[in-house]
């Protein structure tokens, strides 16, 4: 699978993924060679020489400014969540991508249902869905339609029983990736208000509860749940 994140400093490499939490040890200490160095880009670029093993860079979010050492293919804005610890990724400075073999891609669409009130809809998958069962989620399918809204429609009428006139689109977010395994979820987020709220469930669910934003964080539910509702919740309101 291939991910896009931001062109920083030209050039492909192939490593095997490293993890740098610690500014002052960037190398494996195990003398491994042909490491790709996984780092926050507020340490980007560095001030000092990297590891003798360093073959690429991948940033977690946006560095000051282009470069790097010569020779050093960097990628920025990935999220470092989609990569595990020693596996082979490719990193292409050049266009701005990673690349990790192996890796099977899913599109997915998941909307959240909300009340006047603020609330949202939770449901919990059933144990005969073939993935995170006894999981909460919004409702959610596989995308199987060139267009990701009308593919949701259908969830909805399938997982809740209310028809696109029970529904008013409030916002549409940013693809959002969650890792599971050897397979990357592509997440099409969106926010509907529900001019109805007496919801019927279908074979994949077996609750339903209407809940505060807040409780997404507390429950156990399909990976990046809370990241997907924060990508398209309605702003905050100032106090006062």
């Amino acid at each position: 699978m291939t991910l896009p994140g931001l062109a920083v400093a030209p050039g492909v490499a192939i490593g095997r993924v490293r993890f740098c939490d610690d500014p002052l040890v960037w190398g494996s200490g195990r003398g491994a060679s042909e490491e790709v160095l996984a780092l926050p880009a507020l340490w980007w670029p560095p001030t000092e020489a990297l590891p003798a093993g360093a073959r690429a860079v991948v940033l977690h979010g946006t560095p000051g400014g282009p470069g790097g050492p010569p020779g050093i293919p960097a990628v920025g804005e990935i999220d470092r969540d989609v990569l595990r610890e020693g596996e082979a990724i490719e990193v292409d400075g050049s266009r701005g991508t990673i690349s990790i073999p192996g890796v099977e891609e899913v599109p997915v669409v998941t909307a959240f249902l909300e009340r006047d009130d603020g609330a949202v809809l939770l449901l919990e998958r059933s144990h005969q869905v073939g993935s995170f069962p006894g999981q909460w989620a919004g409702v959610s399918g596989f995308l199987e339609d060139p267009n990701p809204l009308d593919q949701i429609y259908r969830e909805i009428r399938e997982e809740t029983g209310l028809e696109p006139t029970d529904l008013r689109l409030a916002s549409v977010g940013t693809p959002a990736l969650a890792r599971d395994g050897r397979r990357i979820f592509v997440v099409y987020p969106f926010r509907f208000r529900a001019e109805r709220t007496d919801v019927r469930l279908d074979w994949e669910h077996t609750r339903a509860e209407w809940v505060a934003p807040s409780e997404i964080r507390r429950r156990t539910t399909v990976p990046k749940l809370d990241r997907v509702w924060e990508s398209v919740a309605p702003p905050l309101r100032p106090k006062g």
